[in-house]
């Protein structure tokens, strides 16, 4: 039955799927992974959507770290062309970026995705989600760390 279910599926979808992926603690945590992912869903002649909340930069495009992608979307450069600027921000890093409203920065990628009928979007920031009708996995990538005792993997009986 799984085989012939697979193989209406495989047969009759024209439909190319559209996938969402986040950059900072995303692709940069498994980018080997995200790599593969991306160039499958291209090969497949689906849309790779890289969207993230940094500025894009040269800096930024290096932090790819190869991945394919057939589309690009920074946060922070669509609100400095649509939204009020409500002072600065600093990050631990040192960088320095025009601050917008926090509701309107949490909800931007989840306008993004629908407005661009993104399939799943994938991203490490769990408060997204909250402001997203497309299908949102959050990940955790634990950056290669053993997990916490409390996350340990449960078996059903």
């Amino acid at each position: 039955m799984i085989t012939k279910f697979s193989s209406i599926v495989n047969e009759s979808s024209t439909a190319k799927f559209k996938i969402g992926i986040d950059i900072h603690g995303v692709i940069d945590a498994i980018p080997e992974f995200f790599v593969f992912l991306a160039d499958s869903v291209i090969k497949n002649g689906g849309e790779v959507h890289v969207i993230t909340g940094g500025e894009w930069t040269d800096k930024l495009e290096k932090q790819l770290h190869g991945i394919n992608y057939t589309h690009k979307f920074s946060v922070y450069d669509h609100l400095l062309k649509t939204a009020e600027i409500l002072g600065e921000i600093e990050f631990p890093d040192g960088t320095i970026q025009k601050k917008f409203d926090d509701v309107l920065w949490d909800s931007t990628k989840a306008e993004y995705c629908k407005e661009n009928n993104i399939d799943l979007h994938i991203d490490d920031t769990l408060c997204y989600n909250d402001y997203f009708t497309t299908p949102f996995a959050r990940l955790w990538s634990h950056n290669g760390n053993e997990k916490s005792s409390h996350k340990d993997i449960r078996h059903l009986d």
